[in-house]
């Protein structure tokens, strides 16, 4: 990429991606999740299930700020059976979290920042049965242990003060292995 002059950030009409970007990063609700115990792996699914999403981004609360998936990261780590791995994102207006599943904190990407996410985040969740679900997104990835899946949904994935953006990973036999890269969210409202 060509170096960008220093308006890059500061020229909404040119770099409009950007700006709500560095805005939402200067107001203290941008965050970053990834595992904070550096190295984890978390394993998807060995096919699609509606409730066993591989991650769950979900909020139930009367905060007033709506949440936006901007992209993620998943960095393939083993080698699952068959040809290839399934990637869906998937949205409903309901909060679909159940039970179980691994709780990671997300990160204000300001340094001072003190603020906390109004939103939750879990890998292998139970998911409850599809309320109004729609299907957003479906990729299959080749099966090369270190490639890297990062779609960039361009801010373009949002639920209300209540929703869910649910993430399944599957491949046939055995489930894929993922190093979190990292995923994107901002709080907006």
């Amino acid at each position: 990429m060509a170096d960008l002059p220093l308006t890059y950030l500061f020229d909404p009409v040119r770099y409009e991606d950007r700006a709500k970007a560095y805005s939402s990063c200067l107001g203290g609700r941008r965050f970053a999740i990834a595992h904070q115990t550096p190295g984890t792996t978390i394993t998807g699914q060995t096919s699609f299930v509606a409730t066993t999403p591989t991650f769950l981004i979900n909020q139930a609360n009367s905060n007033g700020r709506r949440v936006i998936l901007s992209n993620f990261a998943l960095c393939q780590d083993g080698t699952p059976a068959g040809g290839v791995i399934n990637i869906l994102v998937a949205l409903d207006p309901a909060n679909r979290y159940s039970s179980g599943g691994t709780a990671i904190v997300a990160q204000s990407t300001m340094a001072d920042s003190e603020s906390t996410p109004g939103f939750t985040f879990r890998y292998n969740p139970t998911a409850s049965a599809p309320s109004t679900v729609r299907y957003l997104y479906q990729w299959t990835q080749p099966i090369y242990p270190g490639a890297v899946f990062n779609p960039d949904l361009h801010d373009g994935v949002a639920i209300g003060d209540t929703g869910s953006i649910l993430i399944y990973t599957w491949a046939s036999t055995v489930g894929p292995t993922w190093t979190i890269g990292g995923f994107d969210v901002l709080e907006e409202g």
